[in-house]
């Protein structure tokens, strides 16, 4: 399984790639909305599922998951928004922008562990 982790902070991206340590797993990263952009459309690049942070500079995560949701072959990639943004307004917009779950910073990486294994069953 193939795993896009987005996240601008160079120690999150590394937190997340640590636990998701597993030999069924390969993860990739980009450092922001627009090279996480670069690489869903780059040809014979293919994801199983995308953790995207919402807050980055530029291209956000948000403006990345809606574009998704526009590509055909981007539309049932699950993607699981891990982020500091946590008002009730934000979380039900994430939702309705087609995250498959909304994670608000800080969480237990024991959680994110459990949800990638569902996003990644229901796939």
């Amino acid at each position: 399984m193939h795993i896009l982790v987005v996240d601008d902070e160079p120690f999150n991206r590394e937190i997340l790639a640590e636990v998701l340590d597993d030999p069924a797993y390969r993860i990739s990263v980009a450092e922001d909305g627009g090279q996480a952009w670069d690489r869903l459309t780059a040809d014979g690049e293919s994801f199983d599922l995308v953790l995207l942070d919402r807050m980055m500079p530029g291209m956000d995560g948000l403006e990345v998951l809606r574009r998704m949701k526009d590509t055909p072959r981007l539309r049932d990639l699950p993607v699981i928004m891990q982020t500091a943004a946590a008002s009730p307004d934000q979380v039900r917009e994430g939702i309705a922008a087609g995250a498959y779950y909304y994670l608000t910073k800080p969480f237990e990486l024991e959680t994110l562990l459990t949800i990638v294994r569902a996003a990644l069953d229901d796939a």
